[in-house]
């Protein structure tokens, strides 16, 4: 939990203090951050509390590039809103992955964004992404590896 200041720090104790103690739990990998950029996070924000988005999409390839680890489930994400607040916590349940052109249309639907469809995630999230393919190492946004998380709230 280094990477979290006093105030997120703060937050996350209580959740823990909101747990019966065999309830907690132990040594549990925690980060902090927005989602998106500054100017959605908060948009994104209202789409998990309001139950409308359940699941959020990286690229493996910037993972690995960055040298970062790989989501996983039972990860803890503080969800900061635009002003850098915690406003809730997400429990990561389930981790999936596709090449960005087999992703389903019940990924869409998780993430709860626009219209719901494929086609608008797909539209949205290549141009998220397109910028990024040749640090990535890839050609093209086919070629991508896509790591969706299905997350819930557990404290807010």
């Amino acid at each position: 939990m280094g990477e979290l200041n006093a105030t997120q720090n703060a937050y996350w104790n209580a959740f823990l203090a909101s747990l019966p103690i065999e309830e907690r739990p132990i040594n549990p990998k925690v980060s902090a951050s927005v989602a998106g950029n500054k100017e959605i996070t908060d948009e994104l924000l209202e789409l998990y509390l309001s139950g409308r988005k359940t699941a959020g999409s990286s690229v493996v390839e910037d993972f690995d590039t960055a040298g970062d680890p790989l989501p996983q489930v039972g990860n803890y994400w503080i969800f900061l809103n635009s002003a850098d607040l915690p406003s809730c916590i997400l429990k990561t349940e389930k981790i999936v992955f596709h090449k960005f052109h087999e992703v389903p249309s019940e990924i869409a639907v998780a993430e709860g964004e626009g219209d719901l469809s494929l086609e608008y995630w797909r539209q949205v999230h290549a141009e998220l992404y397109s910028p990024f393919l040749k640090t990535w190492g890839l050609r093209n946004i086919d070629e991508a590896t896509i790591v969706t998380e299905f997350f819930r709230i557990v404290y807010r």
